[in-house]
């Protein structure tokens, strides 16, 4: 009941309003959150790709998750805002929204899980040869979580 007083709270002010009632606001947030996905998403996908030996074989898997690390990061704060921002434009209904909920469960969890895969890897003097076994199941369920997150996020307008 808390987190509802909260939501209702939020809906009242200034910049809820406008993000609700402004013509393009919402739509000009929303290519921004789409933006920052598409950069956030490819450089986990690359990430990914790499501590799974599928790509990039010749770079140390560090080295990848060190210069990808940038991306990943600017592109998380960059969807952070504009999702914050989307959020207000309805935080009553999206507070009622299963799929909204069940997304940011699984954003959180896989936000803290990725990151602490990557700056651990990224922070690794050298790994020549191939990537350890935990580290490519860490790399199938980073995958696996963004995909379910994914999910939820494209139910949100159909729950």
């Amino acid at each position: 009941m808390f987190l509802l007083s909260i939501c209702r709270w939020l809906a009242e002010t200034h910049i809820s309003i406008m993000m609700r009632d402004a013509t393009y606001d919402f739509a000009i947030v929303e290519v921004g959150h789409l933006l920052a996905l598409a950069v956030f998403g490819g450089a986990v996908l690359l990430v990914n790709l790499r501590f799974l030996d599928w790509r990039f074989k010749k770079q140390p898997a560090s080295q990848v998750a060190r210069e990808l690390l940038p991306l990943t990061a600017g592109g998380v704060i960059v969807m952070l805002v504009s999702g914050l921002l989307l959020f207000l434009a309805g935080p009553v209904r999206y507070y009622h929204n299963p799929a909204f909920r069940l997304k940011v469960i699984l954003f959180v969890i896989a936000l803290f899980f990725h990151f602490i895969l990557q700056v651990k890897t990224a922070r690794q003097v050298s790994d020549r040869g191939r990537t350890s076994p935990w580290l490519k199941a860490g790399a199938v369920l980073s995958l696996l979580l963004w995909f379910m997150i994914g999910l939820a996020g494209r139910a949100i307008g159909y729950v």
